[in-house]
């Protein structure tokens, strides 16, 4: 983790030398903090906050330069702040994300700082959210974790969970995620996280299991996105996990051949990290993410209550087990086909298809 990236932060500090944000100071635990604020001229009462948080050894100006968040704070009326970490025992630029490698209270400082800002520009209080770049992305989850009533949503860029997070994240309040990571990335493994007694070794499938599970997601809708540049030899999967009772989304973004990479700034070109946080974002500010209860039956062909798996349209199903062999398959299942879990014994998910083609998985837990 010592490691990332240094010759390419180096030459994006250079490359931006010029710029003339002014630090801003706050004062938490008696010790004086640091951060970048994007405030736009069209700030208007109740706007949005989103925090950028840098990667380990990293710092706010850098993240600030290359991630293109204050275009967004500008063209949406967004206000924007990069915070600084701290030094950790080993003298490197971190976030404590529960990690054991200092004792600073980032989780506390981050939260006073949000509700300096809000109360300072009168910011709305449900629209405030956390992301971040590796150590970064860490952080964003442990915000997740034990701030859900002041972060509302979360977005992380090659970070995982560290491993105290991973086993005492139990909430009754859980916020939507956003997660984009590279399956090649060599810094944070894509399926083993760090392998680090700390840093954790839960990879990107369980850190999407314990969190879909927390949010009582049943549908699964995959898609793969358009190759924007063929010679980079990536290309990217949007995974949505959704129809949750609450209402709250888990968005992966699987970039296959991605490395360490906030992808969009470099590496992949294939999705834009900051757009698809930003519109994750502004989606739950502006309530797109509905309950089951709430959404219209007419926008799901298929549901699954933990007893009962049921269409609302005449439709194929195709259904699989955890190894993803096809076990039975049943063509045009009319309106209304119930199935209780008795019958879907060894069922992992269903494939279910519309008469027009459209595709929905439901997981069967």
């Amino acid at each position: 983790m010592k490691s990332i990236l240094c010759s390419f932060l180096l030459a994006v500090l250079i490359s931006f030398s010029t710029d003339l944000a002014s630090q801003e100071t706050f004062e938490y635990g008696g010790v004086e903090r640091f951060y970048y604020l994007d405030v736009p001229d069209n700030l208007e009462p109740g706007a949005p906050l989103v925090f950028v948080m840098h990667g380990y050894t990293s710092s706010a100006f850098v993240i600030r330069n290359y991630s293109g968040w204050s275009n967004i704070s500008e063209e949406d009326g967004v206000v924007v702040c990069y915070p600084q970490g701290t030094q950790d025992s080993f003298f490197q630029s971190h976030w404590n994300a529960n990690l054991g490698i200092s004792e600073v209270d980032d989780i506390g400082f981050l939260v006073a700082l949000a509700e300096y800002l809000q109360e300072t520009y009168n910011l709305s209080t449900d629209c405030t959210y956390a992301c971040g770049m590796s150590n970064g992305g860490y952080m964003s989850y442990s915000l997740a974790c034990e701030a859900p009533e002041t972060f509302r949503a979360i977005g992380s860029v090659t970070g995982a969970m560290s491993a105290y997070d991973f086993q005492n994240c139990d909430l009754s309040t859980v916020v939507p995620v956003i997660h984009l990571h590279g399956t090649s990335d060599l810094v944070v493994s894509y399926d083993g996280g760090v392998d680090d007694p700390n840093w954790g070794s839960a990879g990107v499938p369980e850190i999407v299991d314990l969190w879909t599970g927390m949010m009582g997601t049943t549908d699964l809708d995959e898609i793969q996105l358009p190759n924007q540049e063929i010679f980079d030899f990536t290309s990217v999967d949007f995974l949505r996990y959704h129809q949750s009772p609450g209402g709250q989304e888990f968005h992966h973004y699987r970039v296959n051949n991605g490395g360490h990479d906030w992808f969009g700034s470099w590496g992949s070109q294939d999705v834009q990290s900051t757009e698809v946080m930003w519109e994750f974002f502004e989606a739950q500010c502006n309530g797109e993410f509905t309950s089951v209860v709430e959404a219209s039956a007419e926008r799901m062909m298929a549901f699954w209550d933990g007893a009962v798996f049921g269409l609302f349209e005449t439709a194929d199903l195709y259904a699989y087990d955890l190894q993803g062999r096809l076990l039975w398959e049943r063509i045009q299942a009319p309106q209304h086909t119930r199935i209780s879990m008795e019958d879907l014994s060894g069922v992992a998910l269903i494939r279910v298809r519309s008469a027009e083609g459209n595709v929905s998985t439901v997981r069967i837990r």
